[in-house]
């Protein structure tokens, strides 16, 4: 498989989780506290390489539960992966 067949592949993922966000944002209206949806939200941003709205969402999710250590490793891994996009660009 050629090279057009990763760019379909990752136009389908990111189509994916711009859906997706959509449908987290909307119960984020009705849940505003809870944790897991704002997990949810960044992980999903991040799929769309939309590091510092994915940073925000993740950092939300901190917030409410501040003990949770997965919730620190992605914020970690996360914040890497923006950084290494933005040298990868330059």
């Amino acid at each position: 498989m050629g090279r057009w067949w990763k760019s379909f592949s990752d136009s389908c993922r990111y189509l994916g989780a711009s859906l997706a966000i959509v449908l987290v944002k909307r119960k984020l209206g009705r849940r505003p506290h809870d944790w897991t949806l704002w997990f949810t939200l960044g992980r999903l941003y991040g799929v769309g390489y939309q590091w510092p709205q994915a940073i925000d969402a993740l950092k939300t999710a901190r917030k409410l539960d501040p003990h949770n250590e997965i919730i620190a490793q992605h914020l970690s891994q996360t914040k890497k992966a923006a950084k290494q996009d933005a040298v990868t660009k330059r």
